[in-house]
């Protein structure tokens, strides 16, 4: 009889518990942010039963480790709207980002976050060097690629441009109120990126030269 995976683990973990992972500490801070609205890095590493340096050398500074708790929130609302959006290319892409921004500003622990700390909030939710930024955009660019090998979008831009402005489009108009003052206003985000997507790929820069002596 072939043995499972279950009885392999405890077998190797017969001798005691096993040593916590960074996953562990993934997992643990995701807990209690949702619990505290925040962390504390002292207090998780001695939950964890490590250092203070281990747990640094592991996840990076409070703020990385912040950005990769809060996607796996936004994973799974990413992964909810795409499962629940209609329709085919652009209406689609629009569907699916229009309901998780929706689901963005109903999920209390993050707009308690925004409302507490908004600068701090915005750094963590929207930088450049945030894990939040970089997976959302990775995210983008693949909901992107799928409908272009559909043949079901042809974009105006190249996908990793396009992919990044639409994510620039959902922050902006998600935390319009950290950044402008004004209420969050998904209707005229979702305007902004359909005129996007379903944007006509600019001439190439011999068929705009072409155009511009048939005028003279």
């Amino acid at each position: 009889m072939s043995v499972t995976s279950l009885e392999r683990e405890l077998e190797l973990n017969k001798g005691g518990p096993r040593a916590p992972t960074p996953l562990d500490a993934l997992a643990l801070a995701r807990e209690r942010w949702q619990e505290l609205g925040r962390l504390d890095m002292g207090a998780l590493a001695s939950e964890l039963g490590v250092s203070r340096a281990t747990l640094h050398r592991w996840v990076g500074t409070k703020e990385r480790l912040l950005g990769e708790v809060l996607w796996t929130f936004a994973e799974a609302a990413i992964r909810d709207a795409r499962a629940a959006a209609r329709g085919t290319g652009p209406d689609y892409l629009a569907d699916s980002i229009e309901r998780y921004m929706r689901a963005a500003l109903q999920f209390g622990p993050l707009v308690r976050f925004v409302e507490q700390d908004p600068e701090y909030a915005l750094k963590v939710l929207a930088s450049k060097h945030s894990p939040m930024q970089r997976r959302s955009i990775a995210a983008m660019r693949s909901q992107l690629d799928e409908q272009v090998e559909a043949g079901n979008l042809t974009p105006a831009l190249d996908l990793d441009d396009l992919a990044y402005l639409l994510v620039r489009i959902v922050e902006s108009y998600l935390y319009s109120d950290v950044i402008t003052g004004s209420e969050p206003n998904i209707p005229k985000a979702i305007d902004a990126i359909r005129v996007l997507l379903h944007a006509a790929p600019a001439p190439a820069p011999s068929e705009r030269q072409n155009s511009r002596r048939a005028r003279r």
